[in-house]
């Protein structure tokens, strides 16, 4: 099954620009979606403060490498926030540069990595690729990165694994 996204600029910053993958059939971007898995008083009110936070962080100062921990494959800027230890909640992201995170979507810790994870794969994939589609673009000038903007066709078909 085909699966179509695009990638939306969802908040701008003076250090950084967040951007969301959103799904061809969705009203909210991935980013959206997780926010809305965690309503207030669901028990991880403490850990999406966390993410909250680092996110603050990441505005003010940029998407610095040293705010991520590396969780895609080597090179692919795939990410997870927070880096606290401890936490079981989740939330991937792709990191183009200093200025420009793209915001995926996440949830709870439930398998000793992410590739053993039936709720989690799936997100880190997804970002796996649009890395790589991003990438493959910027060679062929169809994406120009230009300070905090990604410029031209952000618009994505992946072949979904089932």
């Amino acid at each position: 099954m085909n699966q179509k996204y695009s990638i939306e600029l969802i908040e701008e910053h003076d250090e950084v620009s967040f951007y969301s993958v959103r799904l061809e059939e969705e009203e909210l971007s991935e980013f959206e979606r997780f926010f809305e898995k965690f309503p207030e008083g669901s028990g991880y009110d403490d850990e999406i403060d966390v993410i909250i936070s680092w996110l603050d962080k990441i505005g003010e100062k940029g998407a610095l490498e040293r705010y991520f921990r590396p969780e895609g494959r080597y090179g692919d800027g795939v990410g997870v926030i927070p880096i606290d230890v401890g936490n079981k909640l989740r939330l991937y992201c792709l990191r183009i540069s200093d200025r420009i995170l793209v915001l995926g979507n996440g949830g709870v810790k439930d398998a000793g990595s992410w590739q053993n994870s039936e709720t989690l794969a799936g997100y880190v994939e997804m970002l796996i690729d649009t890395s790589r589609f991003i990438a493959s673009r910027i060679r062929d000038g169809e994406v120009i990165i230009r300070d905090k903007k990604m410029i031209g066709n952000l618009n994505f078909t992946r072949y979904e694994k089932k």
